[in-house]
C-alpha cells in the first residue's frame, strides 16, 4: 500500500481518538493554534513520505506509560513535586537509511507533569536509531511538544515545549516492539508574559519523565 495512504490512516486514527476525549475537545477547534500546527505537520509528513519512498519505510502505532515530573527552579533554589503516572499514545514512521541507521519521527498524545498538575502535549519527537545487534537499538533525538491542555487551565503556559529524548528499543520479527525512553525538557514552559506581576525573581518550570511503551510496525 502507498505509504502516504498508510500515514494518513495512522495519524487520522490517533487524531480521532484524542479529539473524542471530552476534556480536550475544545483544543481541536479548527481555529486553534494546535489544530493549525497538526494540519501543517500532516501535510509535511505526506510530502516527506513521498520523498523517502526509495528508502525502507514502515509506519506503526505505539502506546505506554509516562512516569513524569516537573523541575522547579527559582532564585531560592529548586526541586520537584510528587511525580505522576499517566499514558501516551500515537503513531510513528520508521525510515531505514541503512542496516544500522534509521530515523523515526513520531506524533504522540502525552499526559505529563506532576501529581495534581497534569500537562497534556501533542509531542513530535524525531529519533535517530542505531541498531546494536539484531532488533536491539539505541535512540536519541529532539522533540517539540504542542500544548493541548493543563489541569487548572493553560493560562501562564507556553504553547510549545522543547526537549531531548534518549533510550533503547527491541524489535521482534513479527512487527511488535518494546521501548524505554527518558525525556529531558530543555525549555521553560512558563510564559513570563503571563506571570503574576507581583512576583519578582527568576522562576522556571521544565518537564521531565520516563516512558515505557509497546508498539507495532506495519511490515
Amino acid at each position: 500500500m502507498n505509504p502516504v495512504i498508510i500515514s494518513h490512516r495512522v495519524f487520522f486514527i490517533v487524531f480521532i481518538l484524542i479529539s473524542k476525549i471530552p476534556r480536550f475537545r475544545s483544543s481541536f477547534n479548527p481555529n486553534t493554534s494546535l489544530m493549525k500546527n497538526l494540519v501543517f505537520f500532516l501535510l509535511a509528513s505526506c510530502v516527506f513520505a513521498l520523498n523517502v519512498q526509495g528508502q525502507e519505510l514502515h509506519f506503526g502505532v505505539k502506546a505506554g506509560a509516562n512516569f513524569s515530573n516537573l523541575k522547579v527552579s527559582s532564585d531560592l533554589g529548586g526541586g520537584s513535586p510528587d511525580g505522576a503516572t499517566s499514558f501516551f499514545v500515537g503513531g510513528l514512521a520508521d525510515i531505514g537509511f541503512s542496516d544500522k541507521f534509521h530515523v523515526q519521527p513520531e506524533v504522540l498524545y502525552s499526559i505529563e507533569g506532576a501529581k495534581d498538575a497534569d500537562v497534556s502535549y501533542l509531542n513530535v519527537p524525531v529519533m535517530l536509531k542505531y541498531y546494536v545487534i539484531g532488533g536491539l537499538n539505541i535512540q536519541a533525538g529532539p522533540q517539540i511538544g504542542f500544548l493541548v491542555d493543563a489541569e487548572g487551565g493553560t493560562d501562564g503556559l507556553k504553547s510549545t515545549n522543547f526537549g531531548f529524548n534518549f533510550g533503547a528499543a527491541y524489535e521482534l520479527p513479527g512487527g511488535f516492539f518494546v521501548d524505554a525512553r527518558y525525556n529531558l525538557g530543555l525549555s521553560d514552559i512558563l510564559d513570563s508574559g503571563n506571570t503574576d506581576p507581583g512576583f519578582s525573581g527568576d522562576f522556571s518550570l521544565k518537564t521531565k519523565g520516563f516512558q515505557l511503551g509497546v508498539g507495532y510496525r506495519f511490515l
